[in-house]
């Protein structure tokens, strides 16, 4: 993996929270049918691959937006590339703070 690529996404004409997830959601939906590796965060959704398929899922985060009803948007991207070498992989950078996640989720559930 020679790529990883931070993508905030923000419907700036969204009128309520409801309608700013409802995008955000479908430009998230796109993602993960493309296949590739990736993490949703609270600001931001990490995706790994090859420098190629990862900058193609950039430019079509702003065309799901659009067909998804947003007519105005930003979107925010890092991008880490190593042409020669692959970039650390996000399990690798958070991982380690997430190992408890089901463990969390099995407690909210038993409290509902």
């Amino acid at each position: 993996m020679e790529c990883s690529v931070a993508i905030q996404f923000l419907p700036m004409d969204a009128k309520d929270d409801d309608e700013i997830c409802r995008v955000v959601d479908a430009v998230i939906a796109y993602i993960d049918s493309t296949g590739i590796d990736y993490f949703v965060g609270p600001f931001e959704t990490a995706i790994e691959g090859d420098y190629d398929t990862c900058m193609e899922i950039v430019k079509n985060c702003q065309l799901v937006g659009a067909k998804a009803g947003c007519k105005k948007m930003a979107s925010y991207v890092k991008i880490d590339y190593r042409p020669e070498g692959a970039v650390m992989t996000t399990e690798h950078k958070v991982g380690k703070y997430h190992q408890t996640d089901t463990e969390f989720q099995v407690k909210a559930e038993n409290a509902a």
